[in-house]
């Protein structure tokens, strides 16, 4: 349904700027971003989603976090 916002299928018409929603042309405004969020540990996506989008994995472990701050603490004794 969204397909048409992922693959930004944008027409003028009359001086309009207007954008496909499902079987509707509606208003599209060139600042618009569209933010997905899922609680899903590994979502699984197609391919095809994949190309159209920016996935940002945002998963925080043990082992990243204490990574991070050895990290810190070389940084701060040897500059």
């Amino acid at each position: 349904m969204i397909d048409s916002i992922l693959n930004k299928s944008i027409s003028y018409v009359g001086g309009r700027t207007l954008i496909r929603f499902a079987d509707n042309d509606i208003d599209y405004d060139p600042n618009f971003r569209l933010y997905m969020t899922t609680k899903l540990p590994n979502p699984n996506y197609l391919p095809e989603v994949f190309i159209k989008v920016s996935i940002i994995n945002f998963t925080v472990t043990f082992d990243g976090l204490e990574d991070q701050l050895l990290a810190d603490v070389v940084k701060n004794e040897q500059p």
